[in-house]
């Protein structure tokens, strides 16, 4: 039976679109360098960039936005072969059987939050009542409310419990496990 008979097979379009491509675990990097040596295909991976809490302080870290996806552009009906089998890349996403397209907007949006594809994320400062993580010194691991904060000596009060009650303890900033904002969050 033909390929175009068979309702299993999905349309193969030759218009050039988007499409969300799923990679294999933690090998995002692998299929986006794969797919942008790829002719004729546009690969975008959107990362971004903050600081992340380790038993030697804060540190900068690179990750996906979208964990295991990346986008691709292409035309279905002359690259699916070679997107699909590109190193790294595990399947495109399908709706049923049909390739599912994500639409221009959706990319236009994404690409317009930075000028290059990683997006810093600016630590967010705390909020009275926020639960927070001790990071570093002798409170390491310890979490606890905060109850104030002293921005002109760049402190925060804690209130920990320790020995059985809650006492007022002010630690540095940077000791405690750094807050980001989603950077898809929409403020009004």
């Amino acid at each position: 039976m033909p390929a175009k008979d068979n309702p299993e097979t999905p349309t193969l379009t030759a218009e050039v679109r988007w499409y969300c491509v799923k990679t294999q675990p933690k090998r995002e990097n692998v299929a986006f360098g794969a797919l942008a040596a790829l002719p004729d295909i546009e690969a975008f991976f959107p990362r971004v960039r903050y600081l992340r809490a380790s038993a030697q302080g804060q540190r900068p870290v690179v990750e996906a936005l979208f964990p295991g996806y990346l986008f691709a552009r292409f035309a279905l009906a002359r690259k699916v072969r070679a997107v699909r089998y590109a190193r790294g890349v595990t399947y495109i996403v399908r709706q049923g059987r049909e390739f599912s397209p994500v639409p221009e907007n959706i990319i236009t949006a994404l690409r317009s939050l930075t000028a290059t594809e990683v997006m810093e994320l600016p630590p967010e400062p705390w909020k009275l009542g926020e639960k927070v993580r001790v990071i570093a010194g002798i409170f390491r691991g310890a979490s606890g409310e905060v109850s104030g904060l002293v921005p002109a000596r760049q402190r925060v009060q804690l209130l920990l419990e320790l020995l059985g009650r809650e006492n007022r303890v002010e630690l540095p900033m940077d000791v405690l496990e750094p807050r980001h904002a989603h950077p898809l969050q929409i403020t009004r």
